[in-house]
């Protein structure tokens, strides 16, 4: 079932900006609930639960590490997708 969202026209060009991008990187086409589900997963990563439910299966690391590690890929996945 789809759903209708409003959004600003600039909240637009900046989707279908990343959408492009995306589109470039996965090498097919992605539509806005594609996008949607990506951005998503962006966010949920960044969810420090999951990180703390590694610590244990990953030998001397702490948690601040893994947050720390995690911060980084965020931030060279925001300068990748221009997010």
């Amino acid at each position: 079932m789809s759903e209708t969202i409003r959004i600003s026209k600039e909240v637009k060009r900046e989707l279908i900006k990343i959408m492009g991008e995306l589109q470039i990187e996965r090498g097919e086409k992605v539509d806005f609930n594609d996008l949607i589900e990506f951005l998503l997963s962006l966010y949920r990563r960044k969810n420090p639960e999951i990180l703390r439910s590694l610590v244990g299966s990953l030998p001397n690391l702490s948690v601040e590490e893994l947050e720390e590690e995690r911060m980084k890929e965020i931030e060279h996945e925001k300068e990748k997708y221009g997010i």
